[in-house]
Protein backbone atom coordinates (compact mmCIF):
# COMPACT_ATOMS: atom_id res chain seq x y z
CA UNK A 1 0.00 0.00 0.00
CA UNK A 2 1.41 3.66 -0.79
CA UNK A 3 2.13 6.18 1.64
CA UNK A 4 -0.88 8.45 -0.02
CA UNK A 5 -3.08 5.11 0.48
CA UNK A 6 -1.90 4.59 4.74
CA UNK A 7 -2.13 8.25 5.00
CA UNK A 8 -6.10 8.12 3.40
CA UNK A 9 -7.86 4.94 4.67
CA UNK A 10 -10.64 6.06 2.22
CA UNK A 11 -8.74 5.83 -0.49
CA UNK A 12 -9.94 3.02 -2.27
CA UNK A 13 -13.12 3.42 -1.70
CA UNK A 14 -13.25 7.33 -3.07
CA UNK A 15 -11.63 5.96 -6.32
CA UNK A 16 -14.11 3.11 -6.91
CA UNK A 17 -17.17 5.89 -5.94
CA UNK A 18 -15.03 8.53 -8.70
CA UNK A 19 -15.13 5.53 -11.29
CA UNK A 20 -18.81 5.28 -10.66
CA UNK A 21 -18.82 8.86 -10.93
CA UNK A 22 -16.84 9.02 -14.67
CA UNK A 23 -18.08 6.02 -15.87
CA UNK A 24 -21.81 6.89 -15.97
CA UNK A 25 -21.11 10.31 -17.20
CA UNK A 26 -19.31 8.93 -20.14
CA UNK A 27 -21.61 6.15 -20.81
CA UNK A 28 -24.51 8.50 -20.82
CA UNK A 29 -22.57 10.90 -22.91
CA UNK A 30 -21.83 7.96 -25.17
CA UNK A 31 -24.89 7.26 -25.35
CA UNK A 32 -27.33 10.40 -26.69
CA UNK A 33 -24.45 10.87 -29.37
CA UNK A 34 -24.76 7.11 -30.15
CA UNK A 35 -28.48 7.64 -30.07
CA UNK A 36 -29.23 4.90 -28.03
CA UNK A 37 -32.39 5.31 -27.31
CA UNK A 38 -33.48 4.35 -31.09
CA UNK A 39 -33.40 0.39 -29.45
CA UNK A 40 -35.83 -0.06 -26.34
CA UNK A 41 -32.82 -1.28 -24.25
CA UNK A 42 -31.32 2.04 -25.13
CA UNK A 43 -33.73 4.08 -23.11
CA UNK A 44 -34.16 1.80 -20.46
CA UNK A 45 -30.47 2.05 -19.86
CA UNK A 46 -30.13 5.89 -20.55
CA UNK A 47 -32.65 6.71 -17.68
CA UNK A 48 -30.23 4.56 -15.66
CA UNK A 49 -27.46 6.01 -16.52
CA UNK A 50 -28.86 9.56 -15.75
CA UNK A 51 -30.05 8.58 -12.14
CA UNK A 52 -26.65 6.97 -11.45
CA UNK A 53 -24.73 9.88 -12.67
CA UNK A 54 -27.17 12.11 -11.19
CA UNK A 55 -26.96 10.70 -7.65
CA UNK A 56 -23.28 10.15 -7.81
CA UNK A 57 -22.53 14.15 -8.66
CA UNK A 58 -25.30 15.07 -5.93
CA UNK A 59 -23.41 12.61 -3.16
CA UNK A 60 -19.88 13.86 -4.67
CA UNK A 61 -20.88 17.58 -3.97
CA UNK A 62 -22.50 16.88 -0.42
CA UNK A 63 -19.13 14.72 0.79
CA UNK A 64 -16.96 17.46 -0.98
CA UNK A 65 -19.25 20.36 1.03
CA UNK A 66 -19.38 18.35 4.39
CA UNK A 67 -15.60 18.27 4.56
CA UNK A 68 -15.29 22.38 3.43
CA UNK A 69 -17.64 22.91 5.98
CA UNK A 70 -15.38 21.24 8.59
CA UNK A 71 -11.82 23.00 7.61
CA UNK A 72 -13.71 26.41 7.43
CA UNK A 73 -16.01 26.12 10.37
CA UNK A 74 -13.88 24.08 12.77
CA UNK A 75 -13.91 26.36 15.69
CA UNK A 76 -17.53 26.42 15.13
CA UNK A 77 -17.42 22.06 15.16
CA UNK A 78 -14.98 21.19 17.62
CA UNK A 79 -17.19 24.05 20.47
CA UNK A 80 -20.01 21.81 19.34
CA UNK A 81 -18.60 18.28 19.70
CA UNK A 82 -17.39 19.60 23.28
CA UNK A 83 -20.65 20.26 24.16
CA UNK A 84 -22.15 17.00 22.51
CA UNK A 85 -19.54 14.86 24.73
CA UNK A 86 -20.46 16.56 27.52
CA UNK A 87 -24.06 16.65 27.31
CA UNK A 88 -24.01 13.26 25.71
CA UNK A 89 -21.42 11.07 25.84
CA UNK A 90 -19.76 11.87 29.50
CA UNK A 91 -23.02 13.44 31.27
CA UNK A 92 -22.30 12.43 35.18
CA UNK A 93 -25.12 10.00 34.86
CA UNK A 94 -23.28 8.41 32.26
CA UNK A 95 -20.20 8.78 34.37
CA UNK A 96 -21.61 6.95 37.83
CA UNK A 97 -23.31 4.11 35.17
CA UNK A 98 -19.84 3.69 33.96
CA UNK A 99 -18.21 3.87 37.37
CA UNK A 100 -21.01 0.91 38.70
CA UNK A 101 -20.94 -1.02 35.40
CA UNK A 102 -16.90 -1.25 36.70
CA UNK A 103 -17.58 -2.25 40.23
CA UNK A 104 -20.48 -4.90 39.16
CA UNK A 105 -19.83 -6.52 36.13
CA UNK A 106 -17.97 -9.77 36.75
CA UNK A 107 -16.16 -9.52 33.19
CA UNK A 108 -14.10 -6.46 34.74
CA UNK A 109 -12.78 -8.52 37.81
CA UNK A 110 -11.89 -11.49 35.67
CA UNK A 111 -10.63 -9.37 32.88
CA UNK A 112 -8.51 -7.75 35.60
CA UNK A 113 -6.87 -11.18 37.15
CA UNK A 114 -6.13 -12.10 33.59
CA UNK A 115 -4.41 -9.74 33.38
CA UNK A 116 -2.19 -9.50 36.70
CA UNK A 117 -1.65 -12.78 36.55
CA UNK A 118 -0.17 -12.56 32.97
CA UNK A 119 2.03 -9.95 34.07
CA UNK A 120 2.36 -10.49 37.90
CA UNK A 121 1.86 -13.85 38.31
CA UNK A 122 4.66 -15.30 40.42
CA UNK A 123 7.32 -13.49 43.18
CA UNK A 124 9.48 -13.65 40.37
CA UNK A 125 7.63 -11.67 37.66
CA UNK A 126 6.44 -9.29 40.50
CA UNK A 127 10.21 -8.64 41.20
CA UNK A 128 11.51 -8.56 37.74
CA UNK A 129 8.49 -6.04 37.70
CA UNK A 130 8.99 -4.21 40.44
CA UNK A 131 13.20 -3.54 39.22
CA UNK A 132 11.93 -2.45 35.79
CA UNK A 133 9.76 0.65 37.95
CA UNK A 134 12.98 1.25 40.09
CA UNK A 135 15.86 1.23 37.22
CA UNK A 136 13.57 4.27 35.96
CA UNK A 137 13.29 6.29 38.83
CA UNK A 138 16.73 5.17 40.55
CA UNK A 139 19.02 7.94 39.33
CA UNK A 140 15.73 10.69 39.39
CA UNK A 141 16.00 9.96 43.15
CA UNK A 142 19.44 9.29 43.47
CA UNK A 143 20.12 13.01 42.23
CA UNK A 144 17.16 14.40 44.77
CA UNK A 145 18.73 12.93 47.66
CA UNK A 146 22.08 14.11 47.05
CA UNK A 147 20.86 17.89 46.08
CA UNK A 148 18.37 17.79 49.00
CA UNK A 149 19.38 20.60 51.35
CA UNK A 150 17.68 20.96 54.71
CA UNK A 151 16.37 24.64 55.29
CA UNK A 152 15.91 26.31 58.72
CA UNK A 153 12.52 25.73 58.39
CA UNK A 154 13.07 22.17 57.91
CA UNK A 155 15.10 21.68 61.06
CA UNK A 156 12.76 23.37 63.22
CA UNK A 157 10.67 21.03 62.18
CA UNK A 158 12.47 18.30 62.66
CA UNK A 159 13.45 19.95 66.45
CA UNK A 160 9.26 20.19 66.84
CA UNK A 161 9.29 16.34 65.72
CA UNK A 162 11.83 15.20 68.07
CA UNK A 163 9.87 17.18 71.26
CA UNK A 164 6.30 16.04 70.70
CA UNK A 165 5.46 13.46 73.11
CA UNK A 166 3.79 10.76 70.78
CA UNK A 167 7.10 10.79 69.01
CA UNK A 168 9.28 10.80 72.01
CA UNK A 169 7.43 8.28 73.34
CA UNK A 170 7.97 6.10 70.25
CA UNK A 171 11.54 6.74 69.90
CA UNK A 172 12.06 5.61 73.41
CA UNK A 173 10.38 2.41 73.34
CA UNK A 174 12.02 1.23 69.91
CA UNK A 175 15.63 2.38 71.92
CA UNK A 176 14.31 0.56 74.42
CA UNK A 177 13.76 -2.44 72.56
CA UNK A 178 16.80 -2.11 70.67
CA UNK A 179 18.40 -1.90 74.38
CA UNK A 180 17.07 -5.15 75.86
CA UNK A 181 17.46 -6.96 72.32
CA UNK A 182 21.08 -6.21 72.24
CA UNK A 183 21.82 -6.83 76.16
CA UNK A 184 20.89 -10.52 75.51
CA UNK A 185 22.55 -10.98 72.79
CA UNK A 186 25.23 -14.33 73.27
CA UNK A 187 28.35 -12.03 72.35
CA UNK A 188 27.14 -8.95 74.62
CA UNK A 189 29.81 -10.42 77.30
CA UNK A 190 32.60 -10.29 75.07
CA UNK A 191 31.60 -6.91 73.45
CA UNK A 192 31.90 -5.84 77.08
CA UNK A 193 35.11 -7.65 77.64
CA UNK A 194 36.66 -6.05 74.78
CA UNK A 195 35.84 -2.51 76.16
CA UNK A 196 37.06 -3.03 79.34
CA UNK A 197 40.45 -4.41 78.50
CA UNK A 198 41.41 -0.81 78.25
CA UNK A 199 40.92 0.20 81.39
CA UNK A 200 43.03 0.11 84.56
CA UNK A 201 43.53 -2.32 87.10
CA UNK A 202 40.90 -0.13 89.34
CA UNK A 203 38.37 0.49 86.62
CA UNK A 204 37.87 -2.75 85.68
CA UNK A 205 36.25 -4.19 89.16
CA UNK A 206 33.79 -1.01 89.26
CA UNK A 207 32.82 -2.24 85.54
CA UNK A 208 31.92 -5.94 86.95
CA UNK A 209 30.23 -4.32 90.35
CA UNK A 210 27.58 -2.10 87.43
CA UNK A 211 27.14 -5.03 85.60
CA UNK A 212 26.38 -3.57 81.95
CA UNK A 213 24.32 -6.19 80.93
CA UNK A 214 21.65 -6.09 84.00
CA UNK A 215 22.16 -2.16 83.73
CA UNK A 216 21.24 -1.80 80.03
CA UNK A 217 18.47 -4.41 79.86
CA UNK A 218 17.09 -2.80 82.94
CA UNK A 219 16.99 0.25 81.18
CA UNK A 220 15.63 -0.44 78.06
CA UNK A 221 13.46 -1.69 79.63
CA UNK A 222 12.60 1.19 81.54
CA UNK A 223 12.40 3.10 77.90
CA UNK A 224 9.60 0.74 76.99
CA UNK A 225 7.65 1.39 79.52
CA UNK A 226 8.51 5.16 79.98
CA UNK A 227 8.94 4.84 83.63
CA UNK A 228 11.26 7.65 85.28
CA UNK A 229 14.45 6.92 86.44
CA UNK A 230 15.74 7.88 90.16
CA UNK A 231 19.06 6.08 89.91
CA UNK A 232 22.27 8.00 89.52
CA UNK A 233 23.33 5.57 86.89
CA UNK A 234 19.86 5.47 85.21
CA UNK A 235 19.45 8.89 85.37
CA UNK A 236 23.37 9.15 83.11
CA UNK A 237 21.79 7.07 80.74
CA UNK A 238 18.52 8.55 80.49
CA UNK A 239 20.21 12.11 80.06
CA UNK A 240 22.51 10.66 76.84
CA UNK A 241 19.36 9.68 75.31
CA UNK A 242 17.55 13.00 75.57
CA UNK A 243 20.67 14.62 74.41
CA UNK A 244 20.77 12.43 71.24
CA UNK A 245 16.85 12.83 70.75
CA UNK A 246 17.10 16.68 71.66
CA UNK A 247 19.82 17.46 69.32
CA UNK A 248 17.89 15.53 66.23
CA UNK A 249 17.63 18.26 64.12
CA UNK A 250 20.97 19.49 64.72
CA UNK A 251 22.96 15.82 63.29
CA UNK A 252 20.20 15.09 60.66
CA UNK A 253 20.96 19.03 59.10
CA UNK A 254 24.80 18.19 59.19
CA UNK A 255 23.82 16.45 56.03
CA UNK A 256 24.12 19.79 54.38
CA UNK A 257 27.95 20.33 55.04
CA UNK A 258 28.58 16.69 53.47
CA UNK A 259 31.00 17.04 50.78
CA UNK A 260 28.92 15.76 47.23
CA UNK A 261 30.63 12.53 46.86
CA UNK A 262 29.64 11.63 50.63
CA UNK A 263 26.12 12.52 50.27
CA UNK A 264 25.65 10.63 46.69
CA UNK A 265 27.96 7.27 48.24
CA UNK A 266 25.67 7.55 51.40
CA UNK A 267 22.35 8.14 49.29
CA UNK A 268 23.34 5.16 47.20
CA UNK A 269 24.49 2.60 49.51
CA UNK A 270 21.13 4.06 51.58
CA UNK A 271 18.73 3.54 48.46
CA UNK A 272 20.58 -0.28 47.14
CA UNK A 273 19.54 -1.49 51.18
CA UNK A 274 16.42 0.16 50.87
CA UNK A 275 15.63 -1.47 47.21
CA UNK A 276 16.00 -4.98 48.58
CA UNK A 277 13.96 -4.59 51.33
CA UNK A 278 11.05 -2.62 49.68
CA UNK A 279 10.99 -4.50 47.06
CA UNK A 280 10.16 -7.73 48.92
CA UNK A 281 7.68 -6.02 51.06
CA UNK A 282 6.26 -4.85 47.83
CA UNK A 283 6.36 -8.57 46.56
CA UNK A 284 5.06 -10.42 49.05
CA UNK A 285 1.97 -7.78 49.22
CA UNK A 286 1.13 -7.39 45.50
CA UNK A 287 1.40 -11.37 45.89
CA UNK A 288 -1.16 -11.47 48.33
CA UNK A 289 -3.94 -9.09 46.45
CA UNK A 290 -3.23 -11.11 42.96
CA UNK A 291 -4.56 -13.85 44.96
CA UNK A 292 -7.24 -11.92 46.58
CA UNK A 293 -8.34 -10.85 43.25
CA UNK A 294 -8.68 -14.45 42.12
CA UNK A 295 -11.22 -15.24 44.52
CA UNK A 296 -14.03 -12.43 44.19
CA UNK A 297 -16.91 -12.07 41.99
CA UNK A 298 -16.69 -8.24 41.26
CA UNK A 299 -14.40 -5.33 41.96
CA UNK A 300 -16.76 -3.94 44.42
CA UNK A 301 -15.26 -6.66 46.93
CA UNK A 302 -11.76 -5.47 46.21
CA UNK A 303 -11.19 -2.43 48.84
CA UNK A 304 -8.59 -0.48 47.22
CA UNK A 305 -10.31 -0.16 43.36
CA UNK A 306 -13.67 0.59 45.25
CA UNK A 307 -12.61 3.64 47.85
CA UNK A 308 -11.20 5.03 44.65
CA UNK A 309 -14.20 4.75 41.73
CA UNK A 310 -17.06 5.37 45.36
CA UNK A 311 -14.98 8.71 45.98
CA UNK A 312 -14.77 9.64 42.01
CA UNK A 313 -18.19 8.82 41.92
CA UNK A 314 -19.55 10.94 44.74
CA UNK A 315 -17.61 13.91 43.85
CA UNK A 316 -18.93 13.38 39.92
CA UNK A 317 -21.49 16.04 38.66
CA UNK A 318 -22.40 18.63 35.76
CA UNK A 319 -19.16 20.63 36.71
CA UNK A 320 -16.88 17.73 36.07
CA UNK A 321 -19.00 16.77 32.64
CA UNK A 322 -18.68 20.24 31.43
CA UNK A 323 -15.12 19.92 31.84
CA UNK A 324 -14.32 17.32 29.99
CA UNK A 325 -16.43 18.36 27.53
CA UNK A 326 -14.03 21.56 27.52
CA UNK A 327 -11.18 20.20 27.10
CA UNK A 328 -12.17 18.09 24.07
CA UNK A 329 -12.98 21.55 22.19
CA UNK A 330 -10.01 23.40 23.25
CA UNK A 331 -8.01 20.43 22.13
CA UNK A 332 -9.53 19.96 18.50
CA UNK A 333 -9.52 23.74 18.46
CA UNK A 334 -5.38 24.05 18.85
CA UNK A 335 -5.39 21.92 15.31
CA UNK A 336 -4.91 23.97 12.12
CA UNK A 337 -8.48 23.64 10.14
CA UNK A 338 -6.63 21.87 7.66
CA UNK A 339 -5.00 19.44 10.23
CA UNK A 340 -8.40 19.20 11.73
CA UNK A 341 -10.47 18.44 8.48
CA UNK A 342 -7.67 16.20 7.47
CA UNK A 343 -8.06 13.68 11.25
CA UNK A 344 -11.80 14.41 10.74
CA UNK A 345 -11.53 13.12 7.26
CA UNK A 346 -9.28 9.95 8.17
CA UNK A 347 -11.69 8.73 10.22
CA UNK A 348 -15.26 9.35 9.20
CA UNK A 349 -15.09 9.52 5.06
CA UNK A 350 -15.07 5.46 4.57
CA UNK A 351 -18.50 5.73 5.76
CA UNK A 352 -19.65 8.60 3.77
CA UNK A 353 -17.44 6.90 0.21
CA UNK A 354 -19.86 4.02 1.05
CA UNK A 355 -22.84 6.15 0.88
CA UNK A 356 -21.39 7.61 -2.41
CA UNK A 357 -21.14 4.08 -3.79
CA UNK A 358 -24.23 3.33 -2.51
CA UNK A 359 -26.36 6.26 -3.78
CA UNK A 360 -24.74 6.14 -7.11
CA UNK A 361 -25.66 2.56 -7.63
CA UNK A 362 -29.21 3.27 -6.42
CA UNK A 363 -29.33 6.62 -8.78
CA UNK A 364 -28.74 3.56 -11.70
CA UNK A 365 -31.13 0.73 -10.83
CA UNK A 366 -33.91 3.77 -10.20
CA UNK A 367 -33.04 5.23 -13.48
CA UNK A 368 -33.57 1.77 -15.21
CA UNK A 369 -37.03 1.45 -13.35
CA UNK A 370 -38.01 4.56 -14.31
CA UNK A 371 -36.89 3.27 -18.23
CA UNK A 372 -38.75 0.48 -17.99
CA UNK A 373 -42.00 1.94 -16.67
CA UNK A 374 -41.61 4.63 -19.26
CA UNK A 375 -40.99 1.52 -21.91
CA UNK A 376 -44.07 -0.33 -21.08
CA UNK A 377 -46.77 2.69 -20.40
Amino acid sequence: MSAGARDRPYARLQLLSNFLLFLFGGLLFWGFFGKWDRFPWGGVLLHGLEGGLVGAVCDWFAVWKTYRAVETESETIAEEIGKWVSSDLVNEEKLREYMDRILDDPEQIAALSTLLQENLGGSERIGKALDLVWEKVEEDIVRYLTNFRFSGADQEILKDLSRRKEILGTVRFLVGEALVKAADQEDFKDRIDRITRSLSFLAKPLVWLLDPQKRIREFGAGLKEDQEFDSEEDTVLFEIFSLFSDCADLYIGSWNDLPESKKEEAVRSLTDFGKDQLNRMLTDLIALHVEDIKKMENLREYGPIRSVLEFLRERTNASVSRYLGEQVARGLKRLEPRQFRINLEAKTRRVLEKIRINGSLLGFVSGCGIGLLDFLF
